[in-house]
């Protein structure tokens, strides 16, 4: 089955590298240390300690382990590679300091992979999330080196998909040593194709250390973002293209039916790069706006572009309300809730969140979060709570009472890992 694998991967990957290139370079950063996807990373230290190598895909992934990287940094020594330069940079400002060396992932083609092996020299292998590479988890069983899937989830999409090729996800699966789910849903799912016992200890994204800032902090962020620190702000939450124009309707319907009271809007997208086409889109809109990425706003504006990286969990603070993005027809899949969740912000959201189906259900059960089905009620559902203080105050509590309820998840994950490498 690995050689049908070796021999497909090429031709596919070609296919995709086709289509995403465009995609790829108007985002930048991927041409960056190259030699570390083909598996040519630098010598690294002589082991001090047990090595960890531990893969995360995205922002996500990295942000999900944050927590379990500081704990894991008191025993082992850890190589955390990330597949995006969003993420590589998000690592190098935040969490380089918990481990020994970070770069990107080899791509999963033989050569690129066991070059990348003989550098690491892992004592245990991690991925997080829903990532599974045949070659990096033949290599890893190879040398009898324990493989683990940390956080695991496997959303109800996908779910049908490898119903589909249940015998290659059985083949897949079966080579894992260890896995840790990150709902009961997800370990019943992935229980279909995996015969050994998985364990569930929540979701580590809960535990993500998040700085609060103080009432004195979130005026003076608003100021910076050129909001009147008094005024009521909307969120556009890693919103995608089309969902910045239907909070600018929103906002500015909220601002007809409430003119006697400040309204602002914040706009975070999802890919940063496109601060081109929304720069030019705000200015046929004729609204006042202001852009974070040329730092701190010497006016009042109606409207901020918050085209920067790193910051949407101090950003979130400021919101009375935020709108989650890619959850919208044409857009699907979602981002996650959990950035408003950590601080206590009421949620709206689209019916297209499949990503965190899971989590979605548990708000949408708890009355802490609101789901909408199109873009009209959204944009009816956005107005309505940006004119009650009540409903925003009960959807807030609501949330933040779920979201405490669900913490742990890091410290469980660890010692998890400590007693299997151990050997009891």
């Amino acid at each position: 089955m690995i050689w049908i694998y070796r021999l497909l991967f090429l031709p596919i990957f070609v296919v995709f590298l086709l289509k995403n290139l465009p995609k790829m370079l108007k985002r930048g950063g991927y041409g960056i240390d190259l030699r570390h996807r083909l598996g040519l990373f630098p010598r690294l230290p002589k082991k001090k300690k047990k090595r960890l190598w531990i893969q995360a895909v995205s922002v996500g992934e990295v942000n999900a382990i944050a927590h379990l990287l500081a704990l894991l940094d008191e025993h082992y020594e850890v190589v955390l590679t990330t597949t995006t330069p969003t993420a590589r940079k998000i690592i190098s400002e935040k969490f380089a300091k918990n481990v020994i060396f970070h770069g990107y992932f080899p791509w999963d083609f033989w050569p690129f992979s066991w070059f990348a092996w003989q550098h690491i020299h892992p004592d245990g292998a991690f991925l997080v999330e829903s990532e599974l590479w045949p070659e990096h988890i033949w290599q890893a069983k190879r040398r009898k080196i324990p493989i683990f899937i940390i956080n695991a989830r496997l959303s109800h999409h996908s779910f049908r998909h490898y119903k589909k090729f249940s015998k290659l996800a059985r083949w897949i699966f079966e080579k894992i040593d260890f896995i840790s789910a990150s709902s009961e849903q997800n370990r019943e799912r992935i229980a279909a194709f995996y015969g050994k016992v998985i364990e569930h200890f929540g979701n580590m994204k809960f535990d993500f250390p998040t700085e609060l800032l103080s009432h004195e902090m979130r005026k003076n962020l608003k100021k910076e973002l050129g909001f009147s620190e008094n005024s009521l702000v909307l969120v556009g939450c890693s919103t995608w293209p089309g969902e910045e124009a239907m909070l600018l309707e929103a906002f500015r319907a909220t601002k007809v039916r409430k003119n006697k009271t400040s309204y602002n809007l914040l706009l975070v997208p999802r890919h940063a790069e496109r601060r081109g086409e929304l720069v030019r889109w705000l200015e046929d809109e004729n609204v006042s706006f202001w852009q974070r990425s040329k730092g701190i706003a010497k006016d009042l504006f109606d409207v901020c572009l918050a085209d920067t990286t790193g910051e949407l969990a101090r950003l979130v603070q400021v919101a009375d309300l935020v709108y989650v993005g890619k959850s919208l027809a044409p857009n699907a899949g979602g981002q996650s809730p959990l950035d408003a969740a950590m601080v206590g912000v009421s949620v709206v959201y689209g019916n297209r969140m499949t990503n965190f189906y899971d989590i979605c259900t548990q708000l949408e059960q708890e009355k802490a979060a609101v789901k909408v089905e199109n873009e009209k009620e959204a944009i009816n559902t956005i107005i309505e709570l940006m004119e009650n203080a009540e409903k925003r105050r009960v959807l807030s509590n609501n949330i933040s009472n779920w979201f405490e309820s669900h913490r742990e998840a890091s410290a469980k994950t660890c010692d998890f890992i400590r007693s299997k490498l151990s050997g009891k």
